[in-house]
């Protein structure tokens, strides 16, 4: 009997576990970029080209996992981060939306909502300053937002950045412990592009639409010309 109420309350802890774990309130923890440290310059900071990219976990804006798995889908992958108030992915957003329109078919494209980059109510992760660091196209474009306290916060920040950006783009939200964005660079626009097995084929500090374009084509021609 004993032993029963030891593996019921075994259960119950581990359902407990899990349901912390898939709550959209689980907390989101901030950190500041160590690129701060090097005047703004990320190249060394996180994942290399060829090094292989973990199976980091994702989620999506239903608030359901999603898992880039390299076994179960032979494609490239493009991830690039960006965030509502970062006004340098928001320059970009047209280009990013037409790598994904002309590349959908046969790269798989995302943009990953991570750790904002200029909150109004707390300081920057890329600014070692205790003050917010808002930016004047931010403020001239009517854009403000706080930094998301939980996954919930973050969910509904990247709907309304879908929204009020047109993105057409499929958006994945960093998880709460912001893995990738640790993972890969710590940068607010950084790009990061994936071979089908998982390898690190091009990496970004900064976006930029021309070198992945000319990196794409010789991937897809790579892959799919017999």
């Amino acid at each position: 009997m004993r032993l029963s109420k030891i593996k019921l309350g075994a259960i119950g802890i581990s359902i407990l576990c899990f349901a912390c774990e898939n709550s959209t309130s689980e907390p989101i923890e901030f950190a500041i970029s160590q690129g701060v440290l090097t005047k703004m310059d990320f190249s060394d900071v996180g994942i290399q080209r060829g090094q292989q990219l973990p199976d980091i976990t994702f989620f999506k804006l239903n608030g359901k996992k999603f898992n880039i798995s390299y076994k179960n889908h032979q494609r490239p992958k493009l991830l690039i981060t960006g965030s509502y108030t970062c006004d340098i992915t928001r320059r970009e957003l047209h280009s990013i939306d037409w790598l994904y329109e002309n590349y959908k078919d046969k790269v798989d494209v995302y943009l990953v909502n991570t750790l904002e980059a200029h909150p109004q109510d707390s300081p920057s992760p890329y600014s070692m300053s205790e003050v917010p660091w808002l930016m004047p196209s931010n403020i001239e474009a009517g854009i403000a937002a706080e930094q998301p306290r939980t996954r919930q916060e973050r969910i509904e920040l990247a709907k309304k950045w879908i929204e009020e950006g047109e993105i057409n783009t499929p958006v994945l939200l960093d998880g709460a412990k912001n893995e990738f964005w640790h993972q890969v660079g710590q940068a607010p626009n950084m790009a990061i592009l994936i071979s089908p097995s998982g390898e690190v084929i091009l990496k970004q500090s900064w976006f930029e639409k021309q070198e992945i374009k000319e990196a794409l084509d010789l991937q897809v021609n790579l892959l799919y010309t017999e």
